[in-house]
Parts: structure tokens; C-alpha cells; sequence
């Protein structure tokens, strides 16, 4: 059986994770597996890289998927704010009268001419990207049956105003060309009750992310790691503003109050400007000394291995947190926010902190604790391993999805 994954994705991150874990754990081991992605999506090559088993990859290009379009251009013009805005508006105002019903038919003739036999579509949140959107139905519309998976990973959101009708009517179709609606926590799944097509829809369903045990890869003896590196608190997250640094970096200035030596790393992708702006605020607090900038980086098992606690200071949108059952398999200690799916992952694991995101000191309170007594970042650190043998396999996710797609 021929399986299309299709997705459209720009940062390296929790999708691409989400994508090779699904793929190394696919129990079909006779089922072809292709993975249809935009170009120049800049976390393929970490795909590529990472999975195990034979993965055909197909790139599309199309004019707002571009590099230019989507600001991953090196000159400093194409990145300006200028630009970037005519592309936003562009899209803003073309999307419907034009783009959605070309997608809709090419990616209609495009899977008539395919040899597919299912089609799982993967969308960063909802409605998020409209090609995703645009495949579900186009699927339907070019006779393959049986109808499409719909997986999303973001809380969706509520249409605005003078766009409802026209959003309504998509939906509507969608619901229509999809066998499931399928999510990563309960939160997620709740938020598409902010859509009035989705109120009573009898195909929603989630499925909890999963991961290979990040143990099986590491060669170091993780307390090693530990003991013999300086303390440091990570966190994992591209730079997009609602994953919380401005939040955690004011946290972080009471933490060096008490423990003046202990640093803050933080790896992710993220486009200039975001990233400038991150460094910006560090220098604005005094901070340079405790705080280390990285970008995307495929040591994630080692430095969190290695970290004495993995912060998620996330504001809006994080229906799952990833990174999370990442420590739990390694017995890091985790502080979140109160935001989205996280607390459901979290559940009564005891695997670390729940916060409110409105409050930075609960946030460095709940870090200093961590840094404060080792038997209860120990402690810590073996409930979230157990908690993740228990729900967080990546065998037990890509088995229910291999169920959904039979």
C-alpha cells in the first residue's frame, strides 16, 4: 500500500519530530512511504537524515510557499518588513477568489495521476495552511477512496469576522472529504468547537504524540552528562513570540538572583527578525552572561539529557509541547504554562510544574525549587519516565494512525 503524507511546513521543529517518529515506527512494513512537502521547507534535510526506513520525498513549489515569500531569503531586503507585508496581504487577498480553488484542482489532477492508496494530510494547526486544506478535498474530488486523514497539531482558531462565511463553507466541505479529524490532545481537538461546522462532527478523534526512546540513541551514561556539566535550564522551540522567551527570560531574572551561575539555552528555529528580536530583549535585561542563543540543532537528546530542568514557557497555541515527553524519556524535570494541551501531557504524572502563563515569578519559583534539591528533580525526572513507558510510545502512536488509514 502506497501511503502520501502531505504537509506544508516552515519551521524546523515538533512537526518534522512528529513526521520521523510516525515514519520509524510505521508498523506496515510493506506499505511505500512518501512524504509530499514544500521545497523549501528547511527541516526536509533533517527528515532525510533521520529516518530509518525507505522514505520517497516529493517537493512542490508554488509562488507563496517560496523562500522570497515566506522571508528564508539571505538578503536583508527580502526579509524586511516591506515585503514581508506585501506577500502577507497578497495571500490575505487572493487566498479565496483564486488560490483555494487552483489548489483544489491541481492537487485534484495531481492525485488522479498518482498511485497513492491513502493519504494522511498533516497541518500545523487549523485552518493553518490552506494547501492542506485544499488537498483533503481534493483527494475526494479526484474519486480516491477511501477519504483522507486530517491531522492537526495547533489549537485552531476562531475565523475572523468578515471572513466567516467563506470559512464556514470550507469547513463544511472539508468535513465532508475527511474520514477523520484527528488531533494530539483532548485541549486540541476541543479548540475546533470555536468553528461552527465542527460543532456535533462525529469525526474527530486525537491521538497522543509519541517518540523513540531517546535512551536507545544515547551513547553517554546520562548521569555522566549530568554531573559533569555546569546546570543549565533548555528549552527546545522555534522563536516565534508565543512560545513564551520574552515570559521566560523576565522568569530567568530572578533565577540569577539565587543561582548566579546557572545558564539558560535555547535552540530553535526562526526567522531573522524573531531571533533579533529575542537577542535584543537579552541584552535589555542584563542577561548575556546566563543566556545562550542557539539555532535548530539535532543534539536535542544530548542537551537535554544533560539540562537539570526543560522549560516550555509557551503563550498560545501549544496543543501538545513535544519536547515534553522528550525529558519524561529522559527523567528531566519539566516547568510548563498552563497553555493549551500541555497540562493534559503533564496529566498527574508528577513529572514536574504547571505554571500560569501570566505569572513569570511562579515560573522561575517552580525552576528554583528544581535547582534547589536534587532528590526532587530526581524524583521528578523517574515519574516522567514512567509516564512516558505508560502513553508516550511512538510504536503506540503510529499504530492508531496505521488503524485510522486502514
Amino acid at each position: 500500500m502506497k501511503i502520501c503524507f502531505f504537509t506544508e511546513n516552515y519551521y524546523k521543529g515538533g512537526l518534522d519530530t512528529f513526521l520521523i517518529n510516525l515514519i520509524n515506527a510505521w508498523p506496515g512494513e510493506k506499505d511505500e512511504l512518501i512524504l509530499v512537502c514544500n521545497g523549501t521547507h528547511l527541516g526536509l534535510d533533517t527528515i532525510t537524515e533521520n529516518t530509518k526506513r525507505p522514505l520517497e520525498i516529493k517537493r512542490y513549489y508554488r509562488l507563496f510557499t517560496s523562500a522570497l515569500a515566506q522571508g528564508h531569503r539571505g538578503t536583508k531586503w527580502s526579509q524586511s518588513f516591506p515585503v514581508r507585508a506585501f506577500f502577507v496581504l497578497a495571500f490575505r487577498f487572493l487566498q479565496y477568489p483564486i488560490l483555494f480553488p487552483w489548489y483544489v484542482f491541481t492537487l485534484a489532477k495531481y492525485f488522479r495521476s498518482s498511485d497513492f492508496d491513502r493519504l494522511m494530510v498533516v497541518n500545523g494547526g487549523y485552518p493553518a495552511s490552506l494547501l492542506c486544506r485544499s488537498a483533503v478535498i481534493a483527494w475526494r474530488l479526484a474519486g480516491k477512496r477511501p477519504l483522507a486523514v486530517m491531522n492537526f497539531h495547533n489549537s485552531a482558531t476562531r475565523p475572523i469576522w468578515y471572513f466567516g462565511f467563506i470559512e464556514n463553507m470550507i469547513d463544511r466541505l472539508i468535513i465532508r472529504s475527511a474520514s477523520h479529524f484527528v488531533s494530539v490532545s483532548q485541549d486540541c481537538l476541543d479548540s475546533l468547537n470555536s468553528r461552527n461546522a465542527f460543532i456535533d462532527c462525529s469525526k474527530l478523534s486525537f491521538i497522543y504524540n509519541g517518540i523513540d526512546d531517546p535512551v536507545k540513541l544515547l551513547k553517554t551514561v546520562l548521569s555522566k552528562a549530568k554531573t559533569e556539566s555546569p546546570r543549565y535550564c533548555l528549552m527546545l522551540a522555534t522563536y516565534e513570540a508565543r512560545k513564551g522567551h520574552t515570559y521566560l527570560l523576565q522568569a530567568f531574572q530572578s533565577i540569577v538572583k539565587d543561582f548566579p551561575d546557572v545558564q539558560l539555552q535555547i535552540y530553535g528555529h526562526g526567522r531573522h527578525y524573531e531571533k533579533k528580536q529575542v537577542a535584543d530583549e537579552v541584552r535589555q535585561l542584563g542577561l548575556e552572561d546566563n543566556v545562550k542563543l542557539g539555532d535548530f540543532t539535532t543534539r536535542a537528546a544530548e542537551l537535554l539529557a544533560g539540562a537539570s530542568v526543560l522549560v516550555v514557557p509557551s503563550q498560545a497555541y501549544e496543543s501538545f509541547g513535544l519536547t515534553i515527553i522528550e525529558a519524561m524519556a529522559l527523567g528531566v524535570p519539566v516547568v510548563t504554562t498552563n497553555v493549551g494541551g500541555m497540562p493534559e501531557v503533564i496529566g498527574d504524572s508528577n513529572a514536574g510544574y504547571v505554571c500560569s502563563k501570566d505569572d513569570p515569578l511562579e515560573f522561575a519559583n517552580a525552576i528554583k525549587g528544581i535547582l534547589r534539591n536534587p532528590a526532587l528533580a530526581s524524583e521528578h525526572g523517574k515519574n516522567g519516565r514512567i509516564a512516558f513507558e505508560r502513553r508516550f510510545s511512538a510504536d503506540k502512536m503510529a499504530a492508531s494512525y496505521s488503524k485510522l488509514l486502514e
